[in-house]
């Protein structure tokens, strides 16, 4: 070969060379573009029990904020990417949502994560965002230890469940004449974490613990328990209990001639679904739940929220549900905005660990975090029924006698 061939062919290598640089640049927008970012898109990944016996969770939370996501994106998008997002079934079940998280980020390649609406599912898949160094929004869970302690890699907008207590036992401390205290509840970890700012005051100084009854998860009766709370003669119950069993527990104390105040945390806050599985609402007289949502469904509070959801899910009905991960969704867009458009998973991050007192749109909270702190909202508010409406009451008691 020839000094001018053996030019030629160095020529018609580096031209090939520039031209794979350019293809990639061209399908990636720029070179060296972060993972699941492009020119066009930033591609999300989203997954919750899409399958399963708890699927009635799973579509309706994720489809929340799949609205807010789509919002945004008819309005020009963010920097002019869209939000892509790529859904995965967890069924609840901690190996097939690891297996699902272990697909988003290593097959379908997404910038970060706003998915979980399963306590033990989502902790399950913990170990997984840290090791690979990608951001988890968590969409719904509220099990402590998802956020606490600080990761920098896990967010969330749902208030732990060691919140609930605190907004509890604030609202009882408001209320006048009240010592004797009762308590029902499940053994589960979920539990547990939302009873800790209870046990933590309960006994202590004016309060004491007459009764510490436990429901079994899937329990039809509460006859015993019932009873021999009655027998105690507390001035007020506390129910930790999922929303079928506090049914129960609610039906069987009226049943009985238990007397309220009843007081149950935020797995209950849609009263209503309570009251008809409780048998109706003369069963959940007297009673207060602790709630993150800045209002029931069907009030001013959510209007705007429940004209979004219903706009891009026309045929799905809005329920609590809806508007359960639409403030991580808000977190979210906010903190990709100010990353700005030369956009990288830390530069996100720093973004979310800057947010102060942002809007949660449904939620009753503004969202905060910190470089030590990532569970962004931590304030909730009680809620009642009265004349078959769900009324927010604030966060102490509303005046008068307790009965």
């Amino acid at each position: 070969m020839t000094s001018e061939s053996r030019l030629h062919a160095i020529a018609r290598r580096f031209l090939c060379s520039v031209g794979m640089i350019l293809a990639g640049v061209l399908a990636t927008g720029t070179a060296g573009a972060e993972t699941g970012v492009t020119r066009d898109t930033i591609k999300l990944g989203m997954f919750g029990p899409l399958t399963g016996p708890v699927s009635i969770y799973g579509y309706p939370i994720n489809n929340g904020a799949i609205a807010i996501y789509r919002m945004i994106n008819d309005q020009g998008g963010i920097h002019g990417r869209k939000i892509e997002i790529v859904h995965e079934d967890g069924a609840c079940d901690p190996a097939k949502t690891r297996a699902a998280v272990k697909k988003l980020i290593s097959r379908d390649q997404v910038f970060a994560v706003h998915g979980g609406n399963c306590s033990a599912a989502v902790f399950a898949t913990r170990e997984i965002f840290i090791d690979e160094k990608v951001p988890l929004m968590v969409m719904a869970a509220s099990l402590d230890k998802i956020s606490i302690p600080m990761n920098r890699y896990i967010f969330t907008t749902t208030p732990p469940g060691s919140t609930d207590s605190v907004v509890i036992m604030k609202f009882v401390r408001s209320m006048p004449g009240v010592h004797r205290i009762a308590i029902i509840r499940h053994t589960d970890e979920w539990a547990n974490s939302k009873q800790d700012a209870i046990r933590k005051e309960v006994p202590g100084p004016g309060l004491e613990l007459v009764a510490d009854e436990v429901l079994d998860r899937g329990a039809s009766d509460a006859t015993a328990q019932v009873l021999k709370i009655k027998e105690a003669k507390p001035d007020v119950t506390l129910f930790v209990t999922y929303p079928a069993e506090s049914a129960v527990f609610l039906r069987d104390a009226r049943k009985y001639g238990l007397e309220g105040p009843f007081i149950g945390n935020s797995a209950v806050q849609d009263m209503l679904d309570l009251a008809q599985r409780a048998g109706g609402l003369p069963a959940i007289k007297d009673t207060y739940v602790a709630a993150f949502l800045a209002g029931p469904l069907g009030s001013s509070a959510l209007q705007e929220w429940t004209a979004a959801f219903q706009k891009y899910f026309p045929n799905d009905r809005p329920q609590s549900l809806s508007f359960y991960g639409m403030s991580g969704a808000f977190a979210v867009i906010d903190a990709l905005r100010r990353a700005g458009p030369d956009l990288t998973r830390e530069k996100f991050i720093a973004a979310l660990e800057a947010t102060s007192n942002l809007p949660a749109g449904p939620q009753y909270c503004k969202v905060t975090f910190t470089p030590t702190d990532h569970a962004g909202c931590r304030a909730e508010h009680m809620w009642t029924v009265r004349d078959g409406t769900i009324v927010p009451v604030g966060e102490t008691w509303p005046g008068g006698p307790l009965r």
